[in-house]
Protein backbone atom coordinates (compact mmCIF):
# COMPACT_ATOMS: atom_id res chain seq x y z
CA UNK A 1 0.00 0.00 0.00
CA UNK A 2 1.45 3.58 -0.79
CA UNK A 3 -0.10 7.06 -0.01
CA UNK A 4 -2.46 8.11 -2.34
CA UNK A 5 -3.84 5.17 -3.71
CA UNK A 6 -7.32 4.72 -4.80
CA UNK A 7 -8.67 1.67 -2.40
CA UNK A 8 -9.13 1.44 1.16
CA UNK A 9 -9.59 -1.16 3.71
CA UNK A 10 -13.22 -1.78 2.44
CA UNK A 11 -12.96 -1.58 -1.33
CA UNK A 12 -10.12 -4.41 -0.66
CA UNK A 13 -12.29 -6.25 1.52
CA UNK A 14 -14.49 -6.16 -0.77
CA UNK A 15 -13.06 -7.40 -3.39
CA UNK A 16 -11.84 -10.48 -1.51
CA UNK A 17 -15.31 -11.02 -0.44
CA UNK A 18 -16.44 -11.24 -4.15
CA UNK A 19 -13.88 -13.83 -5.07
CA UNK A 20 -14.66 -15.93 -2.20
CA UNK A 21 -18.12 -16.14 -3.32
CA UNK A 22 -19.11 -17.96 -6.85
CA UNK A 23 -17.82 -20.37 -9.53
CA UNK A 24 -19.35 -19.96 -13.04
CA UNK A 25 -21.83 -22.36 -13.70
CA UNK A 26 -19.97 -24.67 -15.47
CA UNK A 27 -17.77 -25.41 -12.95
CA UNK A 28 -19.94 -25.63 -10.13
CA UNK A 29 -21.77 -28.78 -12.55
CA UNK A 30 -18.70 -30.25 -13.32
CA UNK A 31 -17.80 -30.24 -9.41
CA UNK A 32 -21.33 -31.38 -8.97
CA UNK A 33 -21.08 -34.39 -11.27
CA UNK A 34 -17.24 -35.65 -10.24
CA UNK A 35 -18.22 -35.46 -6.18
CA UNK A 36 -21.89 -37.13 -6.47
CA UNK A 37 -21.10 -39.38 -10.37
CA UNK A 38 -24.44 -38.43 -11.10
CA UNK A 39 -24.98 -36.69 -14.70
CA UNK A 40 -25.03 -33.04 -15.19
CA UNK A 41 -28.52 -33.29 -17.04
CA UNK A 42 -29.75 -35.23 -13.84
CA UNK A 43 -28.31 -32.38 -11.70
CA UNK A 44 -29.42 -29.47 -13.98
CA UNK A 45 -33.04 -31.09 -14.12
CA UNK A 46 -32.66 -31.42 -9.94
CA UNK A 47 -31.60 -27.89 -9.50
CA UNK A 48 -34.32 -26.45 -11.43
CA UNK A 49 -36.95 -28.42 -8.76
CA UNK A 50 -34.93 -26.29 -6.05
CA UNK A 51 -34.88 -22.96 -8.20
CA UNK A 52 -38.53 -22.99 -8.39
CA UNK A 53 -40.85 -21.43 -5.29
CA UNK A 54 -40.91 -21.88 -2.78
CA UNK A 55 -36.97 -22.00 -2.38
CA UNK A 56 -35.93 -20.28 -5.51
CA UNK A 57 -32.30 -21.01 -4.97
CA UNK A 58 -29.81 -20.59 -7.80
CA UNK A 59 -26.72 -22.74 -8.38
CA UNK A 60 -24.05 -21.76 -6.05
CA UNK A 61 -26.42 -22.08 -2.97
CA UNK A 62 -27.75 -25.65 -4.37
CA UNK A 63 -24.26 -26.65 -4.07
CA UNK A 64 -23.18 -24.77 -1.39
CA UNK A 65 -26.50 -26.22 0.83
CA UNK A 66 -25.15 -29.94 -0.17
CA UNK A 67 -28.47 -30.87 -1.78
CA UNK A 68 -27.20 -32.10 -4.88
CA UNK A 69 -25.86 -34.83 -2.60
CA UNK A 70 -29.49 -37.16 -2.84
CA UNK A 71 -28.96 -39.10 0.75
CA UNK A 72 -28.46 -35.98 2.62
CA UNK A 73 -32.41 -34.59 2.95
CA UNK A 74 -35.13 -35.84 2.11
CA UNK A 75 -38.22 -33.91 -0.01
CA UNK A 76 -39.99 -32.27 3.38
CA UNK A 77 -36.16 -31.10 4.23
CA UNK A 78 -35.54 -29.76 1.12
CA UNK A 79 -38.41 -27.82 1.06
CA UNK A 80 -37.67 -25.15 3.53
CA UNK A 81 -34.68 -23.78 1.94
CA UNK A 82 -35.24 -20.74 0.77
CA UNK A 83 -32.59 -18.26 -1.27
CA UNK A 84 -30.96 -15.67 -0.18
CA UNK A 85 -31.62 -13.33 -3.07
CA UNK A 86 -35.32 -13.60 -1.53
CA UNK A 87 -33.46 -11.71 1.86
CA UNK A 88 -33.86 -7.95 0.95
CA UNK A 89 -37.59 -8.11 -0.28
CA UNK A 90 -39.34 -10.14 2.57
CA UNK A 91 -37.09 -8.46 4.88
CA UNK A 92 -38.56 -5.28 3.62
CA UNK A 93 -41.75 -6.01 3.87
CA UNK A 94 -41.67 -7.60 7.55
CA UNK A 95 -39.97 -4.49 8.76
CA UNK A 96 -40.72 -0.92 9.25
CA UNK A 97 -37.87 0.96 6.96
CA UNK A 98 -37.94 3.72 8.66
CA UNK A 99 -35.65 1.97 11.35
CA UNK A 100 -33.05 1.11 8.54
CA UNK A 101 -30.55 3.47 9.50
CA UNK A 102 -31.29 3.59 13.54
CA UNK A 103 -29.95 -0.43 13.21
CA UNK A 104 -27.70 -0.41 10.56
CA UNK A 105 -25.61 2.74 11.96
CA UNK A 106 -23.56 1.19 14.72
CA UNK A 107 -23.73 4.20 16.80
CA UNK A 108 -26.90 5.18 16.70
CA UNK A 109 -27.75 1.81 17.42
CA UNK A 110 -25.48 1.29 19.80
CA UNK A 111 -27.11 4.23 21.81
CA UNK A 112 -30.21 2.68 21.75
CA UNK A 113 -29.63 -0.42 22.95
CA UNK A 114 -26.92 0.96 25.25
CA UNK A 115 -30.36 3.49 26.88
CA UNK A 116 -32.51 -0.06 27.32
CA UNK A 117 -29.72 -1.36 29.39
CA UNK A 118 -28.25 -3.75 27.07
CA UNK A 119 -24.58 -4.09 27.26
CA UNK A 120 -22.72 -2.72 24.19
CA UNK A 121 -18.70 -2.29 23.53
CA UNK A 122 -17.63 0.91 24.81
CA UNK A 123 -17.11 3.96 21.88
CA UNK A 124 -13.91 5.48 22.40
CA UNK A 125 -13.94 7.53 19.01
CA UNK A 126 -14.77 7.97 15.63
CA UNK A 127 -13.08 9.04 12.44
CA UNK A 128 -14.90 11.22 10.47
CA UNK A 129 -13.98 13.91 7.72
CA UNK A 130 -17.77 14.19 7.17
CA UNK A 131 -19.39 17.33 8.92
CA UNK A 132 -21.80 14.98 11.08
CA UNK A 133 -21.22 15.73 14.88
CA UNK A 134 -21.53 12.96 17.41
CA UNK A 135 -22.95 13.79 20.88
CA UNK A 136 -21.02 12.90 23.27
CA UNK A 137 -18.11 11.40 21.59
CA UNK A 138 -14.52 12.04 20.26
CA UNK A 139 -14.86 12.85 17.14
CA UNK A 140 -11.03 12.21 14.78
CA UNK A 141 -10.83 13.98 11.58
CA UNK A 142 -7.14 14.67 10.54
CA UNK A 143 -3.96 12.22 11.03
CA UNK A 144 -3.29 14.46 14.11
CA UNK A 145 -6.16 14.00 16.26
CA UNK A 146 -5.60 9.97 15.44
CA UNK A 147 -2.03 9.96 16.54
CA UNK A 148 -3.39 12.55 19.93
CA UNK A 149 -6.09 9.43 20.63
CA UNK A 150 -3.76 6.35 20.22
CA UNK A 151 -1.37 8.04 22.41
CA UNK A 152 -4.36 8.80 25.26
CA UNK A 153 -5.46 4.84 24.78
CA UNK A 154 -4.04 1.82 25.28
CA UNK A 155 -2.93 0.05 22.24
CA UNK A 156 -3.66 -3.58 21.49
CA UNK A 157 -7.26 -2.52 22.48
CA UNK A 158 -9.04 -0.64 20.10
CA UNK A 159 -10.94 -2.75 17.36
CA UNK A 160 -12.27 -0.57 14.18
CA UNK A 161 -15.15 -1.00 11.90
CA UNK A 162 -17.36 1.12 9.39
CA UNK A 163 -19.92 3.03 11.16
CA UNK A 164 -22.50 1.86 8.39
CA UNK A 165 -20.89 -1.14 7.38
CA UNK A 166 -21.74 -4.63 6.74
CA UNK A 167 -20.15 -8.35 6.96
CA UNK A 168 -17.13 -6.26 8.90
CA UNK A 169 -15.79 -4.89 5.31
CA UNK A 170 -12.84 -2.52 6.19
CA UNK A 171 -12.53 -3.86 9.90
CA UNK A 172 -9.21 -3.13 11.44
CA UNK A 173 -7.70 -4.11 14.81
CA UNK A 174 -4.85 -2.19 16.63
CA UNK A 175 -2.06 -3.51 17.96
CA UNK A 176 0.88 -0.86 18.71
CA UNK A 177 1.48 2.40 18.10
CA UNK A 178 3.85 5.64 18.42
CA UNK A 179 4.67 8.76 17.80
CA UNK A 180 4.94 8.13 13.66
CA UNK A 181 3.17 4.63 12.75
CA UNK A 182 0.14 2.95 13.59
CA UNK A 183 0.72 -1.38 13.93
CA UNK A 184 -2.96 -3.34 12.59
CA UNK A 185 -2.75 -6.76 12.81
CA UNK A 186 -1.89 -8.26 9.32
CA UNK A 187 -0.73 -5.03 8.47
CA UNK A 188 2.64 -3.39 7.86
CA UNK A 189 3.10 -0.33 10.13
CA UNK A 190 1.82 2.56 8.28
CA UNK A 191 2.15 6.32 8.92
CA UNK A 192 -0.84 8.23 10.16
CA UNK A 193 -1.46 10.32 7.00
CA UNK A 194 -0.82 6.81 5.40
CA UNK A 195 -3.66 4.66 7.84
CA UNK A 196 -5.87 7.71 7.23
CA UNK A 197 -5.45 7.39 3.10
CA UNK A 198 -5.04 3.86 2.74
CA UNK A 199 -7.24 2.05 5.66
CA UNK A 200 -9.83 4.98 6.45
CA UNK A 201 -10.47 6.29 3.10
CA UNK A 202 -13.37 8.04 2.93
CA UNK A 203 -15.61 6.04 5.18
CA UNK A 204 -16.26 6.58 8.95
CA UNK A 205 -15.08 4.64 11.46
CA UNK A 206 -16.26 3.80 15.24
CA UNK A 207 -13.45 3.23 17.08
CA UNK A 208 -13.92 0.18 20.32
CA UNK A 209 -12.21 -0.87 23.24
CA UNK A 210 -11.71 -4.50 21.95
CA UNK A 211 -13.97 -7.84 23.69
CA UNK A 212 -12.14 -10.79 24.31
CA UNK A 213 -13.77 -13.88 23.63
CA UNK A 214 -15.03 -16.15 27.06
CA UNK A 215 -12.02 -18.21 28.54
CA UNK A 216 -14.02 -21.26 27.35
CA UNK A 217 -14.15 -20.36 23.80
CA UNK A 218 -10.94 -18.96 23.31
CA UNK A 219 -9.22 -22.40 22.68
CA UNK A 220 -11.58 -22.30 19.16
CA UNK A 221 -11.54 -18.99 17.87
CA UNK A 222 -8.22 -16.50 17.40
CA UNK A 223 -10.01 -13.72 17.52
CA UNK A 224 -13.59 -11.99 18.92
CA UNK A 225 -16.26 -15.04 18.54
CA UNK A 226 -20.19 -13.73 17.77
CA UNK A 227 -23.28 -15.37 17.99
CA UNK A 228 -25.74 -14.94 15.08
CA UNK A 229 -29.72 -14.90 16.78
CA UNK A 230 -32.64 -15.15 14.01
CA UNK A 231 -35.04 -13.09 15.74
CA UNK A 232 -39.02 -12.50 14.75
CA UNK A 233 -40.40 -10.14 16.65
CA UNK A 234 -44.01 -11.21 17.37
CA UNK A 235 -46.79 -9.99 19.06
CA UNK A 236 -46.28 -12.20 22.06
CA UNK A 237 -42.58 -11.99 22.14
CA UNK A 238 -39.26 -12.35 20.20
CA UNK A 239 -39.00 -16.41 18.63
CA UNK A 240 -35.76 -17.51 17.79
CA UNK A 241 -35.93 -20.35 15.29
CA UNK A 242 -32.02 -20.42 14.52
CA UNK A 243 -28.76 -19.27 16.42
CA UNK A 244 -25.22 -19.94 15.15
CA UNK A 245 -22.04 -18.90 16.48
CA UNK A 246 -18.85 -17.72 14.43
CA UNK A 247 -15.83 -18.40 15.13
CA UNK A 248 -12.53 -16.79 13.65
CA UNK A 249 -9.69 -18.75 13.10
CA UNK A 250 -6.15 -18.25 11.78
CA UNK A 251 -4.95 -14.61 11.14
CA UNK A 252 -8.56 -13.16 10.55
CA UNK A 253 -9.54 -10.89 13.33
CA UNK A 254 -13.48 -10.92 12.00
CA UNK A 255 -15.82 -14.30 12.25
CA UNK A 256 -17.38 -13.45 8.74
CA UNK A 257 -18.19 -17.18 7.17
CA UNK A 258 -17.04 -15.46 4.02
CA UNK A 259 -13.49 -15.60 5.36
CA UNK A 260 -10.96 -18.93 5.02
CA UNK A 261 -10.89 -21.28 7.44
CA UNK A 262 -13.44 -19.65 9.93
CA UNK A 263 -15.68 -21.75 11.06
CA UNK A 264 -19.66 -21.03 11.93
CA UNK A 265 -21.87 -23.84 14.52
CA UNK A 266 -25.62 -24.16 14.54
CA UNK A 267 -26.57 -23.95 18.56
CA UNK A 268 -29.36 -25.29 19.77
CA UNK A 269 -31.71 -22.61 21.09
CA UNK A 270 -33.49 -23.78 24.09
CA UNK A 271 -29.62 -25.11 25.74
CA UNK A 272 -27.45 -23.17 24.12
CA UNK A 273 -25.32 -26.87 23.07
CA UNK A 274 -23.37 -26.48 19.64
CA UNK A 275 -24.95 -29.55 17.21
CA UNK A 276 -22.77 -28.75 14.40
CA UNK A 277 -19.08 -27.63 12.91
CA UNK A 278 -18.77 -26.19 9.38
CA UNK A 279 -16.87 -24.58 7.01
CA UNK A 280 -16.36 -23.86 3.38
CA UNK A 281 -14.33 -26.18 1.43
CA UNK A 282 -14.50 -25.02 -2.02
CA UNK A 283 -18.15 -24.58 -3.80
CA UNK A 284 -19.50 -26.72 -0.68
CA UNK A 285 -19.91 -26.35 2.99
CA UNK A 286 -18.03 -29.04 5.17
CA UNK A 287 -18.93 -30.84 8.28
CA UNK A 288 -16.34 -31.57 11.01
CA UNK A 289 -16.77 -34.26 13.11
CA UNK A 290 -15.26 -31.15 15.20
CA UNK A 291 -13.27 -28.18 15.33
CA UNK A 292 -9.96 -29.33 13.12
CA UNK A 293 -7.19 -28.48 15.92
CA UNK A 294 -8.90 -28.60 19.29
CA UNK A 295 -11.20 -31.21 20.11
CA UNK A 296 -14.09 -30.45 22.13
CA UNK A 297 -15.98 -27.98 20.00
CA UNK A 298 -18.69 -30.00 19.08
CA UNK A 299 -21.68 -30.83 21.86
CA UNK A 300 -20.03 -28.29 23.94
CA UNK A 301 -22.79 -26.24 26.16
CA UNK A 302 -21.97 -22.49 25.63
CA UNK A 303 -21.24 -20.66 28.91
CA UNK A 304 -24.24 -17.55 29.68
CA UNK A 305 -26.26 -19.12 27.41
CA UNK A 306 -29.68 -18.10 29.43
CA UNK A 307 -28.06 -14.39 29.87
CA UNK A 308 -27.21 -14.55 26.33
CA UNK A 309 -30.94 -14.80 25.66
CA UNK A 310 -32.38 -12.68 28.13
CA UNK A 311 -30.20 -9.67 26.26
CA UNK A 312 -31.13 -10.68 22.91
CA UNK A 313 -35.50 -10.42 23.70
CA UNK A 314 -34.24 -7.13 25.23
CA UNK A 315 -32.54 -5.61 22.37
CA UNK A 316 -34.97 -6.84 19.61
CA UNK A 317 -37.75 -5.74 21.75
CA UNK A 318 -36.12 -2.55 21.83
CA UNK A 319 -35.96 -2.34 17.82
CA UNK A 320 -39.23 -4.16 17.51
CA UNK A 321 -40.47 -1.93 14.69
CA UNK A 322 -37.76 -4.70 13.00
CA UNK A 323 -39.77 -7.60 12.90
CA UNK A 324 -37.07 -9.65 11.23
CA UNK A 325 -34.04 -8.82 12.56
CA UNK A 326 -30.83 -10.82 14.03
CA UNK A 327 -28.25 -9.61 16.31
CA UNK A 328 -24.49 -10.77 16.64
CA UNK A 329 -24.01 -11.26 20.38
CA UNK A 330 -20.27 -11.88 22.13
CA UNK A 331 -19.61 -13.92 25.43
CA UNK A 332 -17.71 -12.50 27.31
CA UNK A 333 -16.10 -13.41 30.69
CA UNK A 334 -18.00 -10.44 32.13
CA UNK A 335 -21.43 -11.64 30.41
CA UNK A 336 -22.92 -10.89 26.97
CA UNK A 337 -22.31 -8.00 24.13
CA UNK A 338 -24.37 -7.27 22.05
CA UNK A 339 -21.75 -6.34 19.29
CA UNK A 340 -24.37 -5.34 16.31
CA UNK A 341 -28.28 -5.64 15.62
CA UNK A 342 -29.24 -6.03 12.04
CA UNK A 343 -31.99 -4.93 10.35
CA UNK A 344 -32.60 -8.64 8.43
CA UNK A 345 -29.85 -10.95 8.15
CA UNK A 346 -28.78 -13.11 5.42
CA UNK A 347 -31.01 -16.51 5.08
CA UNK A 348 -27.56 -18.47 3.83
CA UNK A 349 -25.51 -18.44 6.94
CA UNK A 350 -28.18 -20.26 9.64
CA UNK A 351 -28.99 -22.87 6.80
CA UNK A 352 -24.68 -23.42 5.98
CA UNK A 353 -23.85 -23.64 9.34
CA UNK A 354 -26.71 -26.03 10.46
CA UNK A 355 -27.33 -27.94 7.52
CA UNK A 356 -31.29 -27.31 7.54
CA UNK A 357 -33.62 -25.02 5.99
CA UNK A 358 -34.56 -21.43 7.48
CA UNK A 359 -37.67 -22.32 5.78
CA UNK A 360 -39.69 -23.86 8.91
CA UNK A 361 -43.60 -23.77 9.07
CA UNK A 362 -43.20 -20.95 11.59
CA UNK A 363 -41.47 -18.87 9.81
CA UNK A 364 -43.05 -19.14 6.26
CA UNK A 365 -45.98 -18.34 8.29
CA UNK A 366 -44.41 -15.33 9.69
CA UNK A 367 -42.88 -14.43 6.40
CA UNK A 368 -46.87 -14.43 4.95
CA UNK A 369 -48.58 -12.86 8.05
CA UNK A 370 -46.67 -9.77 5.92
CA UNK A 371 -48.27 -10.52 3.08
CA UNK A 372 -45.46 -12.39 1.20
CA UNK A 373 -46.23 -15.03 -1.40
CA UNK A 374 -43.64 -18.11 -1.83
CA UNK A 375 -46.00 -19.76 -4.04
CA UNK A 376 -46.06 -16.56 -6.80
CA UNK A 377 -43.93 -17.18 -10.06
CA UNK A 378 -41.06 -14.66 -10.60
CA UNK A 379 -42.36 -11.92 -13.12
CA UNK A 380 -40.85 -12.75 -16.86
CA UNK A 381 -38.61 -10.02 -17.73
CA UNK A 382 -39.44 -8.78 -21.07
CA UNK A 383 -36.86 -9.45 -24.70
CA UNK A 384 -35.44 -5.76 -24.10
CA UNK A 385 -34.79 -6.26 -20.56
CA UNK A 386 -33.46 -10.01 -21.27
CA UNK A 387 -31.09 -8.30 -23.89
CA UNK A 388 -29.59 -5.02 -21.68
CA UNK A 389 -29.26 -7.82 -19.09
CA UNK A 390 -26.37 -9.51 -21.06
CA UNK A 391 -24.10 -6.52 -22.43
Amino acid sequence: MTQGTTTNARSRDQQQYNQARDLSHGDLLAHAAKTTGRPVLELVKDFRTMARPPSRLNLAEYLRNGLHHPDRTDPAMRAQYISNNLHWPITHLCNNQGWTGAAEDKVVAATLLSAAGVTVPETLAVIDRSPRIYPGIDKLATAEDLRAFLSRNPTGGIFGKIVDGMVSLGAFRVEAADDTHVQCTGLPALTYDTFMTDIVGDNAYVLQRRLDTHSALTPYASALATVRMVNLVQDDGVFCPMAIIKLPQGGNIADNFWRGGNLACSIDVDSGKIETVARRAGPEVEFLPDHPDTPGLLGMTLPLWDELREMNARAALTFAPIRYQSTDIAITDAGPVVVELNYGGGFDLPQYASGRGLLTPEVRAFFESFGYDFDARPKRRNLISRLLRRK
